[in-house]
């Protein structure tokens, strides 16, 4: 049985996920419903959300240390992915922003495209690096499928997407889009890891 404080750590771990979720759509939802802030100025508003996250991580790294599946090596892997995803924001709304603002030549806009790349970059290294550097065999495999699930979360959605896109049911979508829709596949995966390994 759970103690109190497992219990306890939890539930605050589970807000906080849950915030940084209505957060970040919530305020996407909102710039892009109330036109109040243009489009390439409205994604520096999404770091206000991403804010987030540091109390995410904080109460994640305090169920996991509760739970006694605390380690250095989750430790490192949470702040990496953190500063990479606050660069992934911030080089997206940097990129976006500065490609709308000028005529940007195709050079400049190729360069322009590795602001918000590189980051995703850092979060491929962080993870091989996580699971490199992992001891225990349990954390790793987790995480190994939740990266999987998060991976075929993707490759469904993408390719569901593709052909309403060819028949002309929906819109197309950006490809950056696929970073955020795979960091959801993550989320959902660990979810599913925990739910499982209850």
């Amino acid at each position: 049985m759970a103690s109190a404080t497992e219990t306890s750590a939890r539930r605050a771990a589970g807000f906080w996920a849950i915030a940084f979720l209505i957060g970040m759509f919530g305020t996407a939802w909102l710039l892009k419903t109330s036109k109040v802030i243009a489009a390439p100025w409205g994604l520096a508003i999404m770091i206000l959300p991403m804010l987030l996250l540091i109390p995410m991580v904080r109460a994640t790294e305090r169920m996991q240390r509760e739970t006694g599946c605390a380690s250095v090596v989750a430790t490192r892997y949470n702040r990496r992915m953190l500063v990479a995803s606050f660069a992934y924001v911030i080089g997206l709304g940097g990129a976006l922003l500065l490609f709308r603002q000028q005529e940007a030549a195709k050079p400049f806009a190729a360069l322009l495209a590795l602001l918000p790349t590189l980051p995703v970059f850092g979060m491929i290294w962080a993870m091989a690096r996580y699971v490199i550097e992992e001891s225990d065999e349990y954390l790793r495999a987790r995480t190994v499928n939740a990266a999987l699930i998060a991976t075929g979360l993707l490759l469904a959605v993408a390719t569901f997407w593709g052909f309403l896109t060819t028949f002309g049911v929906a819109p197309a979508v950006p490809m950056w889009t696929a970073v955020p829709v795979w960091c959801l596949g993550l989320g959902l995966g660990h979810f599913i890891g925990k739910v499982r390994g209850l």
